[in-house]
């Protein structure tokens, strides 16, 4: 229990009435003793006659998505036959990035108030809400009496999905690709259109000649299915923070997209998460089956503490894409150690797949140059900017040399740098 600001008030009342009995002498001496006397039964008959059927209730959806702001419920019910004056406040965990302030309500009998509140989680896997404080104000406003409410609200933090869809011709269900012809030869009728001369007369559509009185030809488009492995690193780099979120979690996020966005597509997609190893992969293979598996792996994807190895990644990518595919990387390249391992492991699945390799740009870093010098010690940091920065620039250069692609964004960017980068490589496969 704490007292409240009535409470003090009145307590500094009986104090003055002390010191003033002290200073006249007797019989006044002992005044102040009724007052606290009254004071004291006050708060025990307050205490008892708390109302116990204050009802608390917080509600949040089953599932959220990593990074996203969710908002979640909190009700208070007050059926008993006064008003009452509640404050509440939140603890979250470490995992939920929220505001805690103080909240204050009044809530009349028979009434029940709601408010929404806005949580963003951090972390993968199951969470919960924490403890809420709750401290209730009593009949005659001396003391706040503290209920903390225990009870668990669990959910579950997995990684985004897609929100915008591309709609492409031929696609009619996700991660199935449909065909006029029962037995699929590669390629599919695109239109019907006029005869252009240097047509071939082998695509002359006979009966829609015959039908329309003009020469009809059939176009065709080429069939095409990507095959792409999405390689997430989760080494000790991975537990950096940039922004609201760990580096690991951004790439989380954009493998999830990703491998959604192919699946859309009709293409055969695959993940693996690495650190020194590679600490699990799933098959290659298309449709919402396949999205199912990555979703799966990429929610028990977890950061380490050891150095990452994107060689030994690489081989396994290997053994796991036989024909020529798209291979994506979400890591690092500021690190000299892991930059080279990345280089060894670009060079070794350059010369038959295309490489990409995407990291984040964190904007607090280049914010940093552009920031005044008030410490002594802020030179040393500029410098330090500019030599990471340098690094950076280096290893992209090393790597473009070798065939790979490479984009830095910031994590706001990255996913849809990413999404445009595959889909014009679709496109380009497609047209060749």
């Amino acid at each position: 229990m704490s007292l409240s600001r009535w409470a003090f008030i009145i307590g500094t009342a009986i104090i003055a009435v002390a010191v003033l009995g002290i200073w006249l002498g007797e019989p006044w001496t002992g005044v102040w003793r009724w007052p606290t006397l009254v004071v004291l039964v006050l708060l025990v008959w307050e205490r008892l006659r708390l109302p116990p059927s204050l009802v608390i209730s917080r509600h949040i959806p089953k599932t959220v998505a990593l990074g996203e702001p969710v908002n979640y419920t909190l009700s208070v019910a007050n059926p008993s036959a006064r008003v009452l004056q509640i404050e509440t406040q939140a603890d979250y965990p470490t995992a939920l990035v929220a505001d805690n302030a103080l909240q204050a309500w009044r809530v009349a009998a028979d009434e029940q108030q709601s408010r929404v509140f806005s949580i963003t989680p951090t972390q993968l896997g199951a969470a919960a809400l924490g403890s809420l404080y709750v401290r209730q104000l009593g009949g005659f406003g001396l003391c706040w009496w503290t209920r903390p409410l225990t009870e668990a609200v669990a959910f579950t933090v997995e990684p985004v999905r897609l929100t915008a869809q591309a709609n492409l011709a031929g696609q009619r269900d996700a991660g199935n690709r449909y065909s006029r012809q029962p037995h699929s030869s590669g390629v599919e009728l695109l239109e019907l259109r006029d005869y252009r001369q240097g047509d071939s007369l082998r695509s002359m559509d006979w009966k829609a000649t015959a039908r329309r009185g003009k020469p009809i030809i059939r176009s065709f488009t080429r069939e095409h299915r990507l095959e792409m492995v999405v390689v997430v690193d989760c080494g000790r780099g991975s537990r950096l923070q940039c922004g609201r979120l760990g580096r690991l979690q951004h790439s989380v996020n954009v493998a999830a997209k990703l491998s959604e966005f192919a699946a859309l597509q009709g293409d055969r997609i695959a993940c693996l998460v690495y650190a020194q190893q590679p600490l699990g992969q799933t098959p290659l293979a298309g449709g919402w089956a396949a999205v199912k598996q990555v979703r799966q792996l990429l929610g028990q994807a977890a950061a380490t503490n050891e150095t990452s190895n994107a060689l030994n990644a690489a081989l396994a990518v290997k053994q796991l894409l036989k024909r020529r595919g798209l291979v994506v990387f979400l890591t690092e390249i500021e690190q000299p150690g892991a930059a080279a391992q990345l280089l060894q492991a670009a060079q070794l699945l350059a010369g038959k797949h295309q490489v990409l390799v995407a990291s984040l740009d964190d904007p607090t870093i280049s914010a940093a140059l552009s920031l005044p010098a008030r410490h002594w010690q802020d030179p040393y940091r500029h410098f330090a900017t500019l030599e990471y920065q340098r690094g950076r620039a280096l290893t992209r250069q090393q790597l473009q040399r070798t065939g790979v692609a490479i984009i830095s964004a910031v994590p706001e960017q990255l996913d849809q740098q990413i999404l445009a980068y595959y889909q014009n490589h679709r496109e380009r496969i497609g047209g060749a």
